[in-house]
């Protein structure tokens, strides 16, 4: 089977899917029908904007028919109001709920976090999920070591044997992106896939915090490395812990003024 097919029936020969496909791949036939150039399917990244672009729904891609997919919406998921709600309202929680986030929530938002876009569309990302207390409390415990051998951030060892936990700071539920490190750009498409859940949990009223000092050691500490056991040649390159907010936040601080030079 064909990698791009166009119904020749159901095409309106209006060159929309040659003109969106983002590497150039399609040309009209003789007949105007839009088709693949020599050797392209090598090159097509499978992001399915001709299918998706298609008004008149000739266009199939890779085994799969406009009939399968999923509707766009007709007007804007949201408003531009409530974007600037979402965003200015975002806090780095830090104290939470003693409460669980129970795993149906937790996989709807994976399911959602799967449109995250990935360059190319290779779509690398993979997630380390934990909700077990003591794994996440022995996570905690080995990037404490790390720092500590490291000999920065004394003030967080102190904290830790004093008791209060500063690293991932007794959440429920810790979700780390990893990747494979050959992968074409796994930083970025792990930090867009951590922003997406991190915006994505708001509607589900959980907070989160970027969980950077786990990051340091999950990436460079070899007793954190062996205990999370991802497969080899993988590495976590963002994560976030993540709850229930024990408080209600009722002001937003100011932020400078965004720093903008055209050019």
């Amino acid at each position: 089977m064909k990698l791009f097919l166009a119904d020749a029936e159901k095409c309106k020969k209006d060159g929309i899917c040659i003109r969106e496909c983002p590497f150039n791949l399609l040309k009209e036939n003789t007949h105007g029908v839009p088709e693949m150039l020599s050797g392209a399917e090598a090159v097509c990244m499978r992001c399915g904007h001709c299918l998706a672009v298609c008004p008149s729904g000739a266009v199939s891609l890779a085994g799969v028919s406009p009939e399968m997919c999923e509707k766009t919406a007709n007007e804007p998921a949201v408003d531009e109001a409530a974007v600037e709600v979402l965003l200015k309202n975002r806090r780095s929680v830090r104290v939470y709920k003693n409460k669980a986030v129970p795993r149906e929530t937790v996989s709807r938002l994976m399911e959602m976090l799967r449109w995250a876009p990935t360059a190319k569309n290779l779509q690398p990302v993979h997630w380390l999920l934990a909700d077990d207390k003591e794994k996440i409390r022995e996570m905690a415990r080995l990037t404490v070591a790390f720092l500590h051998e490291n000999n920065v951030f004394p003030e967080i060892r102190e904290a830790w044997e004093a008791g209060e936990d500063m690293i991932l700071r007794s959440a429920p539920l810790i979700a780390a992106a990893y990747a494979a490190d050959d992968a074409l750009n796994p930083p970025t498409d792990c930090a867009i896939a951590t922003t997406s859940l991190e915006l994505a949990a708001t509607a589900f009223g959980i907070g989160s915090c970027w969980a950077g000092f786990f990051m340091r050691a999950a990436k460079n500490y070899r007793p954190m490395i062996d205990f999370l056991a991802l497969p080899e040649g993988h590495s976590v390159y963002a994560a976030l812990m993540l709850g229930y907010p024990k408080f209600k936040y009722h002001r937003i601080p100011p932020r400078r003024k965004t720093g903008i030079r055209w050019i």
